[in-house]
């Protein structure tokens, strides 16, 4: 679950971290660094790689193929 917080929050945090003074200006400029629109960024997503039916058989038998791929199934439906 993702947890959403404020950008007062942030900028307070970044503040801290980066062991600067809590000043208006300092504020202004994390503000600013935040609300700057960044066209290039992307969100990676790995593709989903499964087992293959050797890799089930060497790890737990041919008889496991079918748990495997509900267990499989599962994940792919709960991570999208």
């Amino acid at each position: 679950m993702i947890k959403r917080v404020s950008q007062r929050d942030v900028i307070g945090q970044l503040l801290q971290d980066n062991n600067m003074p809590d000043t208006p200006t300092a504020r202004a400029i994390y503000r600013k660094m935040l609300e700057r629109d960044d066209d290039d960024t992307q969100i990676y997503q790995k593709p989903w790689v499964e087992l293959t039916d050797a890799e089930i058989d060497a790890l737990w038998g041919s008889w496991m193929r079918p748990y495997a791929q509900m267990v499989s199934d599962k994940l792919k439906e709960k991570n999208g």
